[in-house]
């Protein structure tokens, strides 16, 4: 029973351990010129206007306001989080050797705890290259419809987010049925999680 007892504690210790690690591991795989290559990354972001922020987290319901470890400890999937999507952009261009899969997990909580969900949406979205030579939400806005981004419908803001997902295989031009599969996809997803 003694042994028990201490087999017991050691284990809980070590799972305490180990999520304390997770959480705050970032702090110590990034060194100070890569917190401040984040930092200045977001600094510069423009910020979204509401209607693309409502839009994504309709789609992908309440996503903004949750973070990482729910992702990790629930069926969600985690590509539907804007900070894990964010360290995956931003991790290979830090000069860290050696990187992990756990490091994607570091370098997400690190990012959670300094900046919003909202605000990893933006860096995602004002930095994707949506090919065609059109980088960012608004290159692609104006590209596909002459209008800025502020002035975009749901069915139009569904577009962006399709090719945001898959930019060749949901490309107007080049797969127009896919395109259209895609936009009215997401579409719908977004009418149904307005309703619910």
């Amino acid at each position: 029973m003694k042994y028990l007892k201490k087999i017991s504690f050691l284990i809980l210790t070590s799972i305490f351990l180990f999520i304390l690690y997770l959480e705050f591991g970032g702090n110590y795989i990034l060194d100070n010129k890569a917190k401040r290559t984040i930092l200045l990354n977001m600094r510069v972001n423009k910020k979204l206007p509401q209607n693309v922020t409502r839009f994504y987290n309709t789609i992908y319901k309440n996503s903004l306001s949750k973070n990482s470890w729910n992702f990790f400890l629930s069926s969600d999937y985690q590509k539907d989080c804007p900070c894990y999507q964010m360290s995956h952009k931003i991790l290979p261009t830090l000069e860290i050797k050696n990187v992990s899969p756990i490091d994607y997990f570091h370098v997400t909580r690190y990012i959670e705890r300094n900046f919003t969900q909202t605000e990893c949406l933006s860096y995602n979205l004002n930095n994707f290259d949506f090919l065609e030579k059109r980088k960012g939400i608004d290159t692609v806005s104006k590209s596909l419809f002459n209008k800025s981004i502020e002035n975009l419908e749901p069915l139009e803001l569904a577009e962006v987010f399709a090719i945001y997902e898959q930019p060749l295989k949901n490309n107007r031009n080049r797969n127009p049925e896919k395109a259209s599969k895609s936009i009215k996809r997401h579409y719908n997803i977004y009418l149904k999680n307005l309703i619910n």
